[in-house]
């Protein structure tokens, strides 16, 4: 990030060159432990530091689900959320939206999908475990 012609505090070029490089480590690893989602898991872990500035940011490994999912807040204020990485290509079913609530610790109320487009553009969708009335 040195010599970056946006950042000129070399303070917050030290801090960001840091921050990259340590979460890239931990997310590389994940990443070679699960390659059929590694696209969908960089790309919506990246979204959610750099673009929608979210906070509490981390990888969590869902053996079960053979890939990782996303935790982080949206605000520091606000609660915790779980992310799901997939791509546009893939096939959810119910059966596996059950499985993902139910290999999460606690057991969520709600999950956000992330999906990945191939021109990576982001999407996020909400679900909720059962029917749930909207709000009036």
């Amino acid at each position: 990030m040195e010599g970056h012609p946006c950042v000129r505090d070399p303070l917050l070029e030290l801090c960001i060159a840091h921050h990259v490089s340590y979460k890239y480590n931990d997310l590389q690893t994940v990443c070679a432990r699960y390659p059929k989602h590694a696209q969908s898991l960089f790309q919506t872990y990246n979204d959610m530091i750099y673009v929608q500035q979210w906070v509490d940011v981390n990888v969590v490994e869902i053996a079960e689900l053979s890939r990782a999912i996303v935790t982080g807040r949206k605000a520091a204020d606000e609660p915790m959320r779980i992310v799901v990485p997939c791509s546009l290509s893939e096939n959810l079913s119910i059966k596996w939206l059950n499985d993902v609530f139910q290999n999460c610790s606690p057991i969520p109320n709600e999950i956000w999908i992330g999906i990945v487009g191939d021109d990576s553009s982001m999407v996020y969708y909400k679900l909720s475990k059962g029917i749930v009335k909207p709000p009036m």
